[in-house]
């Protein structure tokens, strides 16, 4: 026995629209706890930064990545 399903074009237009809303929610999530993230390190003072080991200067790039490939805002350099 063969069975054949059919969608209507009006469920696949729902389907689509729900998943660019459920997408835009994360999004909107995941922006918002990465500015607080910013926002609660920059805080900190420089003491308490470089206590746990964070240049304020990196700080963005740790929330940004935090796989702990961190991009310092000004390189050391010593020849």
């Amino acid at each position: 026995m063969t069975t054949l399903t059919i969608r209507s074009p009006a469920a696949g237009l729902v389907s689509s629209l729900a998943s660019r809303i459920a997408a835009a929610h994360r999004a909107f999530w995941l922006r918002r706890a990465h500015r607080r993230a910013v926002w609660s390190l920059g805080e900190l003072d420089d003491y308490l930064l470089k206590d746990i080991g964070v240049a304020r200067s990196e700080i963005q790039s740790l929330v940004s990545d935090p796989s702990g490939d961190r991009k310092r805002g000004h390189e050391h350099h010593v020849e």
